[in-house]
């Protein structure tokens, strides 16, 4: 093919995705610019597009993004959360009552507690994402932690959350499970979390801000 004897072209495992030749180097940093793997260019195409003659376009796709239709960002998150999801349900199917979701798994296994000295219950978390952070999120995020109330800032004029809270765990052991979390990324966003005593002449926990516990 082109030039490249056919028993070396049978032993080329990928091909050009700008010419479809048998090609199987990566050359210089173009990627995908889709899912912005590394992209197979031949050496041809290469300098078609470096001196001008032929640029490669965001047409030029990786293999597995042509196969499966995939054209842009929103396209590729939705293939990767059918994927996520697929695989969930194949893990809860075969642990039955043992699942936990992903996210519980993940930050039970990195999260390590925080010294909580003076036995604190009271936490303030801030700069959450104000669109998606909801009750089920935030407790599947915060586990083992048992969160036993949840009282959402909002804005007094219009009643919209701006991505703060304060919590009350049941334990102080649960506090600093939860203050370990201080940094993380929760939904695309770096969460902050800190010890937050009472105001002795304020009421805590809020009346109505309490959550389902075990």
């Amino acid at each position: 093919v082109d030039g490249i004897p056919s028993s070396a072209a049978d032993e080329i495992l990928g091909a050009c995705e700008g010419c479809s030749k048998p090609w199987d180097m990566y050359r210089g940093k173009r990627r995908c610019p889709t899912c912005g793997v590394p992209s197979l260019i031949c050496r041809e195409c290469f300098d078609k597009d470096k001196f001008g003659v032929k640029k490669l376009g965001r047409d030029v796709r990786c293999d597995l993004c042509i196969t499966e239709d995939v054209r842009n960002k929103q396209q590729l998150r939705e293939r990767e959360e059918r994927e996520m999801k697929e695989y969930e349900n194949n893990i809860k199917q075969k642990l039955g009552e043992k699942y936990e979701p992903y996210m519980q798994r993940k930050h039970a296994i990195t999260r390590k507690p925080k010294a909580n000295p003076e036995r604190i219950t009271r936490l303030f978390l801030k700069n959450m994402c104000a669109k998606q952070m909801d009750e089920e999120k935030l407790l599947e995020f915060l586990h083992p932690a048992k969160v036993t109330h949840i009282q959402w800032l909002t804005d007094r004029n219009t009643g919209a959350f701006y991505g703060s809270a304060f919590i009350e765990v049941k334990t102080a052991e649960d506090a600093g499970s939860v203050l370990a979390a201080n940094g993380m990324s929760v939904l695309g966003r770096r969460m902050t979390v800190k010890y937050q005593k009472p105001d002795e002449k304020s009421i805590w926990p809020v009346p109505g801000t309490e959550v389902g516990v075990e």
